[in-house]
């Protein structure tokens, strides 16, 4: 389950920005703006994911041994960010390696199922975050160009 986020507006930014950076600035400028982000988009998931009244009747195998001790929406994992070249990227939310985790049934929220309809999550969460990840990166940019410049 991946977004991949591409902010617009920012051409003019970006090129005072590599025309003044080296790319090791650059991945530590976009590493700062994505450890940022993640608590933002880890709020706006969490707000998503719909939560059972009772907990006992959550996760995999309803009624069996095998159930969650919290909502998936309050156990949102978090990876640490990977700076490769001069871009930086983070995992918020479960990737498909999960599929025997405690909240393998997050896809099944997410994509629906033939008995319930999708309650799509992770591509809306995008979708909202991406205001917010943008003055991110804006404010970040700009700071460093300011430092920079002057």
């Amino acid at each position: 389950m991946k977004v991949d986020m591409e902010f617009k507006g920012l051409e003019e930014l970006l090129k005072a920005l590599e025309s003044v950076a080296s790319d090791a600035e650059i991945g530590a400028v976009n590493k700062k703006i994505v450890e940022e982000g993640q608590p933002v988009v880890k709020r706006i998931m969490s707000g998503k994911i719909p939560r059972s009244a009772d907990i006992k009747k959550s996760g995999r195998g309803f009624g069996t041994k095998s159930h969650v001790s919290a909502h998936a929406a309050d156990s949102i994992p978090v990876d640490k960010v990977k700076v490769k070249g001069t871009g930086a990227t983070a995992q918020v939310g479960w990737d498909g390696k999960a599929e025997h985790g405690d909240y393998f049934y997050t896809k099944f929220i997410n994509w629906g199922t033939i008995y319930q309809p999708p309650r799509e999550f992770i591509y809306a969460t995008g979708r909202e975050a991406d205001g917010e990840l943008q003055k991110i990166a804006e404010r970040e940019y700009q700071a460093f160009l300011n430092n920079t410049i002057k």
